[in-house]
């Protein structure tokens, strides 16, 4: 006797699957006005080159050569750098930023300043815990690496000019998705409803917000609010960041949580705030507005 022939659901079905992949390669890849590519990676750059710039390197030099972890990208170099190579290389990031605001040879500029900063990075978080303040701007400008950003004179619309914006969104959107993801992965929602926050408040709490600080872990809605409102903020991201309309609202809640948290502990994700701002921002625009540039082409484009 033969087996009866199993009937596939609506979920199971190998076309619908396709469907769904299909479409949301359709919606990475359509075409997009050339300014505003130009846009994010010219202001993705510019985030690069400020925390290049902000930022005392020559301090990775100072560290016992024994207190350094091989387990990163630079874990092949041994020992600590010396103060002139982690200089050298800031330098050589903030010429590829000039590059990339200068529209000369804009791509180099690009990947030089992100590689660059990716080492620094490296070097920067090679002791003990990841230095997670930068994760987001070397993730979100990964795929602007790939992207040859229009010269001088060249407009129009194309998938060339589309792709790269929108894979930057989704990437960014995908790096909040999995930090409110590992929150349930290692608390569950213990982490908002228990004293958790109050105790972070307590303990890690700077000496400007002292009183704001206890004031809140001592008024347990209050903490259990902070910490729902930043895991919904995370685990929603996708969607914000997948709707043109709600991307700009995406990057003035990601300002609020991320300054909330750097005056009540004082951990700066400036960084993110920025990264956000700067890809979001022109992103939530419609395609026959642009942001920094003047169109000389009058063809709207479906962002």
């Amino acid at each position: 006797m033969s087996a009866s022939p199993q009937v596939a659901g609506p979920l199971t079905r190998p076309g619908a699957t396709r469907r769904l992949v299909d479409r949301a390669d359709a919606a990475l890849t359509a075409p997009g006005p050339w300014y505003r590519l130009l846009e994010v990676h010219t202001l993705v750059a510019l985030v690069i080159g400020l925390r290049l710039a902000v930022r005392d390197w020559t301090r990775i030099a100072d560290r016992p050569a024994v207190l350094t972890q091989h387990w990163t990208v630079v874990g092949w170099y041994p020992g600590s750098p010396p103060a002139w190579l982690l200089v050298a290389l800031q330098v050589v990031g903030l010429l590829g930023v000039v590059l990339v605001v200068a529209r000369y040879r804009g791509r180099l500029g690009f990947v030089v300043a992100w590689i660059a900063y990716v080492t620094l990075c490296a070097w920067w978080g090679s002791s003990g815990k990841v230095m997670h303040n930068d994760v987001l701007t070397v993730t979100g400008a990964f795929p602007l690496l790939f992207a040859r950003p229009p010269a001088r004179g060249e407009t129009g619309s194309s998938v060339r000019f589309g792709w790269p914006p929108r894979a930057a969104l989704a990437v960014m959107a995908c790096v909040y998705l999995l930090t409110g993801l590992q929150k349930l992965r290692h608390s569950g929602l213990h982490w908002v409803f228990s004293d958790n926050m109050a105790w972070i408040l307590r303990q890690g709490a700077v000496d400007r917000a002292g009183d704001l600080a206890a004031f809140v872990a001592d008024h347990s809605w209050l903490a259990q609010g902070l910490a729902g409102g930043a895991l919904a903020l995370e685990l929603t991201a996708p969607v914000w960041l997948a709707i043109r309309q709600t991307r700009w609202l995406f990057a003035v809640a990601a300002l609020i949580m991320h300054t909330s948290i750097w005056w009540l502990l004082g951990i700066d994700y400036s960084a993110w705030v920025l990264t956000v701002a700067a890809v979001a921002i022109p992103m939530s625009l419609s395609a026959d507005r642009p942001l920094l540039w003047q169109s000389r082409d009058r063809e709207l484009v479906e962002s």
